[in-house]
């Protein structure tokens, strides 16, 4: 009974980490939120090179667009190696974030990492099936260009093409998700409903359990 309670909670525990994997509306932000807050305690989503290829398979389905990096089609090496690099992007990505969240100017050594993982591929100019043009990044690099290359791209849409006033770091002090804010009134404030039921929670108990003044 002992070891059944416990293998519950551990997929309780991961099933509120799935939930949360893909609420952001960007790659890059996805990849920053694969370090969350479950039950009081951090937890990493990319745990090993497996899980880095599972979280990989899922973020491919839920942005196609991803598959606009052109390669040779090389089978993905998943080791220590690709993860500890992702990771490192990762890193990365939550600081330029949080400058960019916080207001705070952002360095130059800020910038180094992606600017080298930019390096992984090129521009390049593929003729459509209609006979048109468009404009394609191939890679120099098969192995880490093909998860990393993309995932870059992406912080560059987020960071040079959107408002950053809409980028957002979820309001519910417990929880360190970010997101980008699609809502047409630009008032959403938490990662998803249930981060914003949960800091309700918390203030209505804070408010209810004041004491009462001395008269």
């Amino acid at each position: 009974m002992i070891e059944e309670a416990k293998q519950t909670a551990k997929h309780q525990a991961q099933g509120a980490a799935n939930e949360a994997l893909f609420l952001s509306g960007s790659l890059a932000l996805d990849l920053v939120n694969t370090e969350m807050i479950v039950r009081g305690k951090k937890r990493d989503v990319l745990s090993s090179p497996e899980a880095l290829a599972r979280w990989w398979e899922e973020a491919r389905k839920q942005h196609p667009d991803s598959a606009e990096v052109k390669g040779v089609g090389e089978p993905i090496a998943w080791n220590s190696e690709l993860l500890d690099a992702v990771k490192m992007l990762r890193m990365t990505l939550r600081t330029l974030s949080t400058h960019l969240v916080e207001q705070h100017a952002v360095e130059e050594g800020d910038l180094e990492l992606l600017n080298g993982v930019l390096a992984l591929g090129y521009p390049s100019l593929e003729r459509t099936a209609q006979g048109n043009v468009r404009l394609v990044t191939r890679l120099g690099d098969e192995q880490k260009g093909q998860v990393l290359l993309p995932i870059a791209l992406s912080a560059v849409r987020l960071f040079t093409q959107f408002d950053w006033q809409r980028l957002h770091r979820c309001k519910n002090d417990r929880c360190i998700l970010f997101f980008y804010d699609t809502t047409k009134s630009g008032t959403r404030h938490w990662c998803c409903p249930g981060c914003m039921n949960r800091f309700r929670s918390i203030q209505h108990y804070k408010v209810t359990k004041k004491p009462a003044p001395l008269h």
